[in-house]
């Protein structure tokens, strides 16, 4: 009896033992949809499910797209949507039963092309050259802009140059921003202040605005603090995360970045002169970083991905002339302009496509936005262009002048340009009326 017991119990034993070794089938993973963004014409739509899978994307129950998951999550983007238009989603799978829940996903409406413009012209012809090159706007009755502007008087040299320009609400009130400027001529100590011209600006808010001129200078709402540093020199274009972790570019190839009060040459392999950079975070808060640079002659261009202290050059194709400014949504939409409109909607996609934009005879200088469905670009002869989210308008009948506006900047509802009109400095201000 004794021995039978064991017997048992080593059957049972092995039972176990086998059991616990057995491989266990993976669970499944289910098939689940939900909204990740939209714009007026389009939708992006977060698929989790089982890899390698086929499924068909429906909407308003009717087959709109075939797709196989390769990883997930996954985002497919549905377009030719209207806008300010709720649509309702399923996937469902091929070849099995797999069917998502239903979700409704509402498009963005389109922004008003409704705006009334006002100029103003800086400078004195008598005095010199004067033009603007860069602005940022604070809110609607505080915005900076910066560059060069001779003011005839009966100082020693017969005018006075200012740098800086701040709006107030009722007037443009012209500034002096001192730099450390280097001295050339022989036998010189080093450097001297003066009142260089400024380049490029970059607010974050009132109390925290960059300037770039020679030096660096950070006004903190008190007082200016100038950065003098090995590589806190002259760039054409500034952007940053915050005030510990800021981007500068320039002539030569030069991009530097600044984080943590250290100073890092970024090597980017080319001599062309950076004439932009912007950034911003894709849906998962991830950073995207991109630069432009170009040169009239010898004819080349380029476009560079920054990540954290590294560059690497994108394909341009099959642009053949210059750039000059850029601006995006990360993995929905990116523009770069130059002698020309490129758009990309994902940056792997293989060619820059010009065609859809061709909607001005004249060099475009700036691009910016506020979203998908409200982007300004700036130009030659006072050029305008406003994208609501479905159509393009151009304000160059308002706006146009025989000069040009270089940078552009917009805030919600206002738009400032800067530029310069024979020998004097010109801005804009748009104000969206509805």
């Amino acid at each position: 009896m004794k021995t039978k017991m064991i017997i048992i119990y080593l059957l049972i034993l092995a039972i176990l033992l086998s059991l616990s070794c057995s491989p266990t089938e993976p669970e499944k993973q289910k098939l689940e949809i939900s909204a990740e963004d939209t714009s007026c014409t389009e939708a992006w739509i977060k698929v989790t499910g089982e890899t390698g899978s086929e499924f068909i994307l429906n909407r308003d129950d009717i087959e709109v797209q075939r797709f196989t998951l390769s990883s997930s999550p996954q985002t497919i983007m549905d377009d030719s949507l209207l806008p300010n238009k709720t649509y309702s989603y399923q996937v469902s799978g091929i070849g099995n039963q797999e069917l998502s829940s239903k979700i409704a996903i509402s498009t963005l409406d389109t922004t008003s092309h409704n705006f009334t413009w006002q100029t103003w012209t800086l400078g004195d012809g008598n005095a010199g050259f004067s033009a603007l090159y860069d602005a940022a706007i604070i809110d609607e009755n505080n915005i900076w802009a910066v560059g060069e502007i001779k003011i005839a008087d009966t100082s020693e040299n017969g005018y006075t140059t200012y740098n800086a320009a701040h709006w107030n609400g009722n007037e443009w009130e012209l500034k002096r921003i001192t730099f450390s400027v280097r001295v050339l001529y022989p036998n010189s100590t080093g450097d001297t202040v003066g009142f260089t011209p400024i380049p490029s600006i970059f607010a974050f808010n009132e109390n925290d605005i960059w300037f770039t001129a020679g030096t660096v200078q950070h006004w903190d709402g008190t007082k200016f603090q100038e950065f003098r540093g090995e590589y806190a020199g002259f760039s054409n274009k500034i952007w940053g995360y915050d005030s510990t972790n800021l981007y500068f570019v320039g002539g030569n190839g030069t991009i530097i970045h600044y984080q943590n009060d250290q100073w890092t040459k970024i090597e980017s392999g080319t001599d062309l002169p950076f004439s932009d950079i912007y950034g911003a975070a894709n849906i998962a808060g991830k950073q995207e970083i991109l630069a432009v640079c170009s040169r009239n002659f010898p004819l080349r261009r380029g476009i560079y991905k920054i990540d954290g202290n590294t560059a690497a050059q994108i394909s341009t194709s099959p642009i053949q002339w210059e750039l000059y400014n850029i601006w995006f949504i990360p993995e929905r939409h990116y523009y770069v302009v130059g002698d020309g409109i490129y758009e990309k909607i994902l940056l792997s996609e293989s060619s820059w496509k010009n065609e859809p934009l061709d909607i001005t005879n004249y060099s475009t200088t700036g691009v910016r936005g506020n979203g998908l469905h409200d982007i300004f670009i700036s130009g030659a002869f006072g050029e305008i262009l406003h994208f609501n989210g479905v159509s393009w308008k151009s304000f160059i009948d308002e706006t146009g002048f025989d000069g040009a506006y270089g940078e552009i900047a917009v805030k919600n509802n206002v738009v400032v340009a800067v530029g310069g009109e024979g020998q004097l400095a010109k801005i804009l201000i748009g104000k969206r009326t509805n």
